[in-house]
Formats: structure tokens, sequence, C-alpha cells
């Protein structure tokens, strides 16, 4: 209890409860998203998908129990609470796997690639491209500028 409430009724403590769900589910699906994936295109195919919940999962994971923490104010990081222990377990196993840094090297590099081969235009093609670009020749002075045109080929070397 906390000020004549149980915590469960405050409405602050419902709204984080919420947020942590979203996350959990988020990542669930991911996770889902990157096995089937490994199964369908193989795992090297499937890589970063397989980065992707390898970053979201213990990102997601270290929040929510920094929110209970913060839920529990100084007995959330006393000797007497298990949270401390989770988040430092956690922060421990999130490097375990390599840095976040390496991971999302590999989401970079896969995106980049689908966006300069055309394999990934749908953004392009929801979003639409700024004639002004094409018009006055912006970004044509920029190593990779071809990306912002309409056409969006490969970069070209200047």
């Amino acid at each position: 209890k906390a000020f004549g409430k149980i915590l469960a009724e405050k409405d602050a403590i419902r709204t984080t409860i919420a947020e942590a769900r979203i996350e959990i589910t988020m990542c669930r699906q991911l996770c889902y998203l990157a096995a089937v994936m490994a199964d369908e295109i193989g795992f090297k195919a499937a890589q970063h998908y397989i980065a992707m919940i390898k970053v979201a999962a213990p990102r997601a994971t270290l929040k929510i129990i920094d929110e209970a923490i913060q839920a529990h104010g100084a007995h959330g990081v006393s000797q007497d609470c298990k949270l401390p222990g989770m988040w430092t377990n956690m922060r421990t196993l999130r490097l375990a796997d390599g840095p976040d840094q390496v991971h999302l090297m590999t989401i970079a590099k896969k995106e980049i690639a689908a966006m300069t081969t055309g394999k990934n235009s749908l953004g392009r093609r929801i979003s639409g491209t700024n004639p002004n670009v094409e018009k006055y020749g912006k970004f044509s002075h920029v190593e990779g500028g071809a990306l912002y045109v309409s056409g969006g080929g490969k970069p070209s070397k200047l």
C-alpha cells in the first residue's frame, strides 16, 4: 500500500503495467517473426531479424525492471528487494551475446542493402518523394544522394 491504496489501484502504476504488457507483446511477436524467418529462409538470411530481437528483448526487460524499481521507491534498490539483482543480471545478459552496436550494425547493413537494391521500396512508395529534390538537384553533391531522388538507385561515387 502507498497513500492508503494498493499500488495496482494507482493510475500511474496501471499505466506502467499496460506499457510493460505492450513491450512484452511486441518482443514476443518479434521473437516469433525471427523464428519463422529462420525456419523459412534460413538463419543466415534471417540474421537481421535475430539481431533485432537480441537488441529489443533485453532493452525491454531492463526498462520494465527499471520501472518496477521506480514504482517501489527506496525499497526497489534495497537489499531486501530482488529487483536490483534482476536488473544487474539482465544488464550482464544483455552483453553476453555481444553489444547492441554489433547487432544494430547487422540490422543497418541489411536495411541499407535492401534500400539500395530496391527490395525495400515500401517507404518510398508510401511517403513519396519531394519533387523539389529532383527539380533543384538537391543532394546531388552528396555521396549517396541518388537515394533521395525518385528512382532511388544505387548511390554513385562522385
